[in-house]
């Protein structure tokens, strides 16, 4: 599996990094900037003292992801500033991309996806950290525009994996915090009381997902609770 992950804010690109490998890896905590530089199933590849990252680099990155997961039940490689690969490296990640099986995810972070080569954005889920966007190409609709049945429809494809389930909360959530402030510019703040009620529905069905609960009662469950 690979992910493309799309940062506009420099400042956001860890934390929410982390947030989103902690659910890939299925941990309880938010991992650590010294985990995610320690971690033995964690390989990264980010350089900082030259302007691109060549097919050497990729070469001798590739080599650290040739034996199976240490501790986890996958290994992750994570390419960061992925903006810096070389067409040449591109092509030759492209290969282990279309080889890498579950035991192996990748995770390529990048301030435009449209930097990377179409059949390598064509073989991944593109994941966006900025709130003005939303966090997943598979996840387009404005999830509050959908009648009930839609909505049920979108569930049911994101409950089929934990990180596409917490994924469609995320979304959801940044859907309901712009929809707020928006209110908030217009001088509308009689629903302040039902926002802040949501955003526990919302956290609760989170920790729920988390929790292993079945994930699919959990979101239908949570959006008919935002339907009231």
């Amino acid at each position: 599996m690979t992910y493309i992950f799309v940062r506009k804010v420099e400042k956001e690109d860890k934390s929410y990094l982390r947030g989103f490998l902690s659910n890939i890896l299925k941990t309880k905590k938010l991992l650590s900037l010294e985990i995610l530089s320690s971690h033995p199933d964690i390989h990264n590849l980010e350089v900082t003292d030259k302007l691109s990252i060549g097919i050497e680099d990729i070469k001798l990155f590739q080599k650290k992801l040739i034996y199976k997961p240490f501790q986890e039940s996958s290994q992750l490689g994570i390419i960061h500033d992925s903006q810096k690969l070389t067409h040449e490296a591109q092509n030759s990640l492209l290969k282990s991309l279309e080889e890498s099986d579950d035991s192996t995810i990748y995770v390529l972070t990048v301030d435009n996806e449209k930097n990377l080569l179409p059949t390598i954005r064509s073989r991944a889920r593109i994941i966006y950290s900025h709130v003005e966007k939303i966090v997943e190409s598979s996840l387009q609709d404005n999830f509050f525009d959908l009648d009930l049945v839609s909505q049920f429809e979108k569930i049911q494809e994101a409950s089929e994996d934990r990180v596409d389930s917490i994924e469609l909360i995320n979304q959801i959530e940044n859907s309901l915090k712009s929809k707020f402030e928006i209110n908030i510019k217009n001088g509308n703040i009689d629903g302040s009381k039902k926002f802040l009620e949501d955003l526990k529905v919302i956290q609760k069905s989170r920790e729920k997902i988390n929790s292993n609960c079945n994930r699919r009662l959990t979101l239908e469950a949570m959006a008919i609770q935002l339907k009231e």
